[in-house]
């Protein structure tokens, strides 16, 4: 009887001991991934020229990218992959920048910035693109979702200004900078 309970105690730590030391070992992986995307955040930029190091932000890109998959619960993990996007975008991998947005938006759809990253996919779309049709659908979801968010506006805008010239938008702007003000 003595040996039984010797046995299903020694089980008892064993079984204890080692689920503890799994969550431990999730809780080192996460901070050592916080503490090398901070490293490499520091180096990111030459502090005297500030020039984006292409090296050290490929890194960043994908430091962001592994958090995020390791934690798609954390808290912080939309925020490193607009981080991802944004880097992305500066290192001329417009593809993968725009990946990233999306991958935001689907997957943190109450993330603070998802407006931000709706209107960023259809200005992408037509800026680095010339593909106003899709840049319409982004900025026509930016309106219906979030008709009071600064960029909504933003977005009205830039679908006002589909198939005009650079001086018809100009022109545009000076006539209605010139109308006088409704009080």
């Amino acid at each position: 009887m003595n040996k039984i309970l010797v046995c299903c105690f020694l089980l008892a730590v064993y079984c204890f001991s080692s689920c503890s030391s799994g969550k431990k070992e999730v809780v080192d992986e996460r901070q050592n991934l916080l503490l090398h995307i901070d490293t490499l955040e520091k180096q990111m930029v030459n502090a005297s020229s500030m020039e984006l190091n292409k090296n050290i932000a490929s890194q960043g890109i994908t430091a962001y990218e592994e958090f995020a998959k390791k934690f798609p619960s954390d808290t912080i993990s939309p925020e490193y992959l607009f981080r991802a996007s944004d880097l992305s975008r500066a290192l001329g991998d417009n593809a993968k920048s725009l990946d990233l947005l999306k991958k935001i938006c689907s997957a943190y759809p109450n993330y603070r910035k998802t407006p931000d990253c709706i209107f960023l996919q259809g200005y992408y779309r037509q800026e680095l693109f010339g593909d106003t049709a899709g840049a319409r659908t982004f900025y026509n979801e930016l309106i219906a979702k979030f008709p009071n968010h600064p960029f909504a506006g933003d977005a009205k805008a830039m679908i006002g200004m589909f198939g005009k010239t650079d001086e018809q938008v100009m022109r545009e702007f000076e006539q209605k900078n010139a109308a006088p003000k409704k009080k």
